[in-house]
């Protein structure tokens, strides 16, 4: 079962997969660093730059994936969320294949037993938790307002709202609503959006939009207190245009990146061991995949 599976690696694909590729029947997971289609047979290639895995390379590269070792921030825990999130959109797709839910339901579970015994700590490193310790070291004010309303919104509500008073923004009423009833016990301020006026006095900003589209540029940037005021920017692609840095109080993902790359060190030997875990894993499926049977999601809870 193994060997018939298929995986087309896409990196800093922006294109709309659906539209270069056959992706009926498949798996795919899109993030702001890659595209993923896993499949079963590949009708037609993209044009675009593209790598192709088949058999025990592609369950590798998955593995490595949804443990974060494939992340710029290496052992991040979003990419986690990402795959659920895909892997439920999945299941409710019209054309489903066996095989992909076969294998997706041990990746699952192998990604999960390896996260718990070599990286629970290095995943607790993610961006907003890294955003949340550049507030901490620099903020000069506990009023933090959010852009978005997406995955990335509520990690950083739920990282910062012990803190700091948190203060959301963004074009999605619904998803808002929604923002405010998962997180009833927490006190969330919604700010009309793009009212930059009002953005502008608040102590933090932390974006978690990734857009094709400038939504500040210079202008608002002139009225920016870079000696009061910070503005961490989480989104890809960027929605910034500013020539401001990290040391004008303004906090691009490549600085994120950067304060991961810090940490690396101290991470290498349990990358190593992870690394180890995750051929034997391969290895593992590669015999016993055949004789499956069935996980709960309770099981694949990380």
């Amino acid at each position: 079962m193994l060997g018939s599976i298929k995986l087309l690696h896409l990196k800093g694909y922006e294109g709309e997969i659906h539209e270069d590729v056959n992706t009926s029947g498949a798996f795919v997971l899109e993030t702001c660093q890659r595209t993923l289609v896993l499949t079963t047979f590949v009708e037609k290639l993209p044009k675009v730059e593209h790598e192709i895995y088949e058999g025990d390379a592609a369950y590798h590269f998955l593995l490595e994936t949804i443990c974060g070792l494939k992340s710029r921030l290496k052992g991040e825990s979003e990419i986690v969320s990402q795959f659920k999130q895909a892997y439920s959109k999945y299941l409710k797709g019209e054309y489903r294949s066996k095989v992909i839910m076969k294998v997706l339901e041990k990746l699952f579970k192998d990604a999960k037993d390896i996260r718990s015994s070599f990286l629970k700590e290095i995943g607790q490193q993610s961006y907003t938790g890294i955003a949340k310790k550049i507030l901490l070291d620099n903020s000069k004010g506990k009023r933090v307002l959010i852009l978005g309303s997406g995955k990335l919104a509520k990690d950083a509500i739920r990282n910062l709202s012990k803190k700091f008073d948190i203060y959301i923004s963004a074009r999605n009423e619904e998803k808002l609503d929604e923002i405010k009833k998962e997180f009833s016990g927490t006190s969330i301020h919604v700010i009309d959006w793009l009212q930059k006026e009002k953005y502008l006095s608040f102590d933090s900003i932390i974006n978690t939009i990734g857009a094709k589209r400038t939504l500040f540029d210079e202008e608002f940037f002139n009225n920016f207190n870079p000696e009061k005021q910070l503005f961490i920017d989480l989104g890809s692609p960027s929605i910034l245009k500013t020539t401001m840095s990290s040391s004008e109080g303004v906090y691009k993902l490549d600085d994120i990146f950067n304060h991961g790359k810090q940490l690396d060190e101290q991470k290498s030997q349990k990358i190593s061991k992870a690394q180890l875990a995750i051929q034997d894993a391969v290895n593992k499926r590669r015999r016993n995949l055949r004789h499956s049977y069935p996980i709960t999601w309770a099981e694949l809870e990380f």
